[in-house]
């Protein structure tokens, strides 16, 4: 018997279908497997048959779905018996002969209380080496059951995966043989086929199915490597096609040795270098370079190459680790920003010009001062003819405002040293309010520390760093006419040290403020304007920060934050 495709295919094969029809059905396509399927289920449950149905979960919910869709109430769907192929065939990744016999265990009651049954299995192999003996016991063991009782059994196995001699293997213990879309008498059948082979013919099967296993993952590893080597491929003329077209330039290394450089890169580091200078050698500096730095601080850095004009180009360089040609590579990305580095140069330039200007005018107009009246003074005691206590008096004063002034433009232009150490701030704080508190109870001021911690640690320069709140608490006892108090206060905040001075002086208005810190600018009468442009100087040359808040009558806050030191220390 043939049956060929027709839209009434599947209804034919079931309507002709004998009791004891053991069927072997070999599927490709999914929507047909489950509309060959539904026809078999419909079949069975208008003859008021017990189906069991062996499948995946998600397959027989679409089964289901599809059946309800139908909205045939006359269907009675508890004679439909679900059971999970992966949990019937399998234990972990093994065909599992001892677990299928719990099917039959399942059907007998049915059996027993004179119910017509068919069945439908989709079988589920993994290793086929260690599966060919055990599935010729099932496929033996589930003929004999489905003879005995005159059932219709359709044993279901994915064409995809079955090796071809397992499937003939198959024909030859099935009555019939079904596809997608045909249906035959099997050829190969042979009863006596499904006597318990021999040790021989196992050792047979077990040989064929080990050296089909180690055929077919030759050939999967072929096809991959292939299809990987042609990815590759194409991915890396790609990758080299957009690298090309780039404005920047661009190499591709492995150790010293250049893999790719585009044409940027060649125009910039063959035409430009050196005429007695090779560029690789260059190159290799950076390179070195590179690979002797700590990961951390890989990813950008900057270069120089010599040019042929004996000046210097500057690049900023991203640097990215890679596969390429399948192997670890190094691929540097180079940014010129000589233009920038000049621009920066120039306006360095401009900023000390301008800087040193003021400085002079500074000096000029401030030693000036004090050097008029000295010079007056002295034309006083020429004319008088005689010595005056009082014009010396005043003498000795110009002359230390005069040292004043110049030790306060020593330390501004003295060079910044990197002399730092770990500190606790609260420790340093308690040694300035110590110095100065005689000062302040002179004017009636008293002065409070408070801290959140009595260790506070910064890494800086202790005497640079005294020298700033020295000036800062000094400022605000002087501010201070009628006494008061100034508070301190030391807490951390987001990895930085705060410290508030808040005094209850005079305050400052809005315009004054906006030129705190600049060089030269004071509101005492006899100030320089250098003590705070130095306080600044210092902080910011700690990677700090001065916040200064005011309001007239009521007095003034510097806020002034650090960072804290790396290291760590008890709280």
């Amino acid at each position: 018997m043939i049956l060929k495709n027709s839209e009434d295919f599947t209804e034919d094969v079931w309507q002709q279908m004998d009791a004891g029809s053991h069927i072997l059905y070999i599927f490709n396509e999914k929507d047909k497997y489950i509309e060959n399927a539904i026809s078999f289920i419909m079949n069975g449950l208008l003859k008021n048959e017990v189906i069991l149905f062996v499948e995946t979960k998600e397959t027989f919910d679409q089964v289901l779905d599809q059946l309800k869709a139908r909205d045939d109430h006359s269907i009675d769907y508890q004679k439909l018996l679900f059971v999970d192929s992966a949990e019937t065939y399998l234990v972990g990744d093994q065909f599992h002969l001892e677990k299928t016999g719990s099917l039959i265990d399942m059907l007998n009651p049915y059996l027993d209380e004179g119910f017509s049954l068919r069945t439908w299995g989709h079988v589920l192999l993994t290793d086929d080496v260690c599966t060919v003996d055990r599935l010729r016991i099932y496929e033996h063991n589930s003929d004999q059951f489905i003879q005995k009782n005159n059932l219709v059994s359709v044993c279901a196995y994915n064409g995809l995966t079955l090796p071809a001699y397992l499937q003939n293997e198959l024909m030859r213990i099935h009555t019939h043989f079904m596809t997608d879309r045909e249906f035959i008498t099997s050829p190969l059948y042979d009863k006596s086929f499904l006597e318990i082979p021999s040790i021989e013919k196992n050792e047979q099967l077990r040989k064929f199915a080990k050296e089909n296993k180690e055929h077919r993952d030759q050939t999967n590893r072929l096809e991959n490597e292939k299809r990987i080597s042609e990815v590759i491929t194409e991915s890396q003329q790609n990758f080299q096609t957009v690298i090309e077209q780039l404005p920047y330039p661009m190499i591709i290394r492995r150790g010293t040795t250049i893999l790719f450089i585009n044409n940027k890169a060649r125009e910039q580091f063959l035409n430009n270098v050196q005429k007695n200078t090779n560029y690789n050698d260059h190159l290799l500096l950076f390179f070195e370079k590179y690979d002797r730095d700590p990961v951390g601080k890989k990813q950008y850095q900057t270069h120089e190459f010599p040019l042929s004009n004996e000046k210097k180009k500057y690049y900023i360089v991203n640097s990215i680790e890679l596969l390429y040609e399948g192997e670890s590579s190094t691929l540097h990305s180079f940014i010129d920003i000589s233009q920038e580095k000049e621009n920066e140069r120039l306006l360095i330039r401009t900023e000390k010009l301008n800087t040193a200007g003021e400085l002079a005018a500074g000096i000029a107009h401030e030693i000036r001062n004090p050097l008029t009246a000295i010079k007056g003074f002295f034309q006083m005691i020429k004319q008088e003819g005689h010595a005056n206590n009082f014009y010396y008096s005043v003498i000795d004063s110009e002359l230390s405002r005069v040292e004043q002034i110049t030790s306060e433009l020593l330390a501004l232009a003295k060079p910044h040293s990197e002399n730092r150490q770990d500190l606790n701030m609260v420790q340093l704080m308690e040694e300035v309010t110590l110095l100065l508190t005689s000062e302040a109870n002179n004017k009636s001021i008293e002065m409070t520390l408070q801290a959140t911690k009595k260790e506070i640690y910064i890494s800086c320069e202790e005497t640079k760093i005294k020298q700033v709140f020295i000036n800062l608490v000094k400022n605000a006892i002087e501010a201070m006419e009628n006494g008061g108090q100034i508070q301190i206060k030391i807490s951390e905040m987001d990895g930085n040290i705060v410290v508030q001075l808040i005094d209850q002086g005079f305050g400052m208005p809005k315009e004054v403020l906006e030129k705190i810190g600049e060089p030269f600018y004071t509101t005492k009468e006899k100030g320089t304007g250098i003590g705070l442009m130095v306080c600044f100087q210092i902080i910011e040359g700690h990677e700090g920060t001065i916040q200064v808040d005011s309001e007239s009558g009521v007095g003034t806050t510097f806020t002034i934050a650090l960072p804290l030191s790396k290291r760590p220390f008890p709280s």
